[in-house]
C-alpha cells in the first residue's frame, strides 16, 4: 500500500482564538478508493521525521486558503512556508508531488510563476484541452469533464514547467515539471457525489508508475 503524505488547510476558530488544521472528510474516502494510506502532516511538526520513520511514497498538497501573495495573512504565510519546504524536500529526495487547486498554485509559485484573477472559473464543469506532449496525456484524455472552483490562475510558466491541460478559454488547468515528478491540477477530485474513475486513474498512474 502506498503511503502518501497529505497537507491540510489552516483555519481560525470562530468561537475563541485558536488555529486549526482541517481536511475535507472525503479525502479519507478518496484515499480508500485509491488504495493509498494517507499520512496527515501537521504544520507545526517536523515532517522530516515522518519521511524518515514511515518510508513515505509521495506527497499530496491539497486545496483551501489563498496563497499569501494573493491574500496576505498569517495563516496563508504559514501554510505557504510549510508547503514550499515540503516541495523542496520532495525535489531533494525524489519524492513525487501531486497538487490540487491551491496545491497546484503553490507549486507554480515555488517555481516563480505569477498568478492572476480569472473570470467564470467558480462552480462550473468543463472539458479539458490536453497538451499531447504531456507525460500524462493518455490519462488526461480519458477525463471527460472536470469541476472548477478557483478565482486565480497562472499567468506564466518558466521553461521547465509544462502546461498539461487548459480550459477552452486558455486558463491553465494542469501543469507538470519536465525534470521532477511533480504534477498539479486545478480541479478537485475529492469533491462531488461520486469519484470519477478516470481521475482516480490519473492519480494512481502518477504515484504507481
Amino acid at each position: 500500500m502506498k503511503k502518501i503524505a497529505i497537507t491540510q488547510r489552516l483555519l481560525i476558530n470562530g468561537n475563541y482564538y485558536e488555529y486549526r488544521e482541517a481536511l475535507d472528510i472525503r479525502w479519507g474516502l478518496l484515499f480508500k478508493e485509491l488504495g493509498f494510506l494517507p499520512i496527515v502532516l501537521p504544520t507545526e511538526y517536523d515532517f522530516n521525521i515522518y519521511f524518515e520513520t514511515l518510508d513515505i511514497d509521495g506527497i499530496f498538497i491539497t486545496g483551501g486558503n489563498d496563497l499569501n501573495t494573493l491574500n496576505p495573512n498569517e495563516l496563508s504565510k504559514k501554510r505557504d512556508e510549510f508547503e514550499k519546504r515540503l516541495i523542496e524536500y520532495g525535489i531533494e529526495k525524489n519524492v513525487p508531488i501531486f497538487g490540487i487547486c491551491r496545491g497546484m498554485q503553490i507549486i507554480a509559485d515555488y517555481f516563480g510563476c505569477e498568478l492572476k484573477k480569472v473570470e467564470n472559473q467558480v462552480n462550473i464543469t468543463h472539458p479539458l484541452q490536453i497538451n499531447p506532449v504531456s507525460k500524462f496525456a493518455n490519462e488526461l484524455m480519458r477525463i471527460k469533464d472536470v469541476n472548477s472552483f478557483h478565482s486565480y490562475g497562472i499567468l506564466n510558466l518558466p521553461d521547465r514547467l509544462l502546461v498539461s491541460a487548459t480550459h477552452e478559454n486558455g486558463t491553465i488547468k494542469a501543469i507538470e515539471h519536465q525534470d521532477y515528478k511533480i504534477f498539479g491540477q486545478m480541479w478537485h477530485s475529492e469533491r462531488g457525489s461520486h469519484f470519477n474513475p478516470d481521475e482516480l486513474g490519473l492519480i494512481k498512474s502518477f504515484f504507481c508508475q
